[in-house]
């Protein structure tokens, strides 16, 4: 099994347990993920994100200030986490994706907007190209989006089991 992490996903699971500022159901949330993706690891999924999310992910620890960008490292130099790089082969597939809904008339965002989510989907249709026969997942904490065309495939972290 492959499991792609969006970036709420993977801003959970970086996000520092001990700021003062979380409300207690956010830090029962983050406990929860961080049991979850540790579980999955001891099972040997593999288990990986997009660079785009480690971009979105980034950008907002750092406007904070927050510890959570140590987390973050954490997972990308020690490799528990595979960041897929952007290549001309993602941003192609992600352009066609973001063509595709827009013809349906179902937008995920703002014309304008870069659409991180096309090219999350996009990492996720390479990743069954390659790796046909596995069963691939992308774990989210919001499917709407990615439903459109993972459908089942995109999933809230919660109810990824294996």
């Amino acid at each position: 099994m492959i499991i792609l992490l969006d970036s709420g996903v993977l801003d959970l699971l970086c996000y520092p347990i001990d700021d003062k500022s979380l409300a207690e159901d956010k830090k029962i949330k983050i406990k929860q993920c961080l049991n979850w993706f540790y579980s999955l690891l001891a099972k040997g999924v593999y288990i990986c994100t997009s660079q785009i999310s480690d971009y979105e992910v980034r950008r907002e620890f750092i406007r904070i200030n927050s510890k959570g960008l140590e987390n973050l490292d954490n997972f990308k130099q020690e490799k528990i986490i595979d960041f897929l790089p952007l290549t001309t082969e993602v941003m192609e597939k992600s352009a066609e994706n973001w063509a595709k809904i827009r013809n349906i008339n179902l937008p995920t965002a703002d014309n304008k907007n870069i659409d991180a989510d096309m090219i999350i989907l996009a990492q996720w249709s390479l990743l069954k190209e390659e790796n046909q026969g596995q069963e691939i997942l992308i774990a989210t904490t919001n499917v709407k989006h990615l439903k459109i065309i993972a459908q089942d495939n995109a999933q809230e972290w919660e109810k990824i089991k294996y």
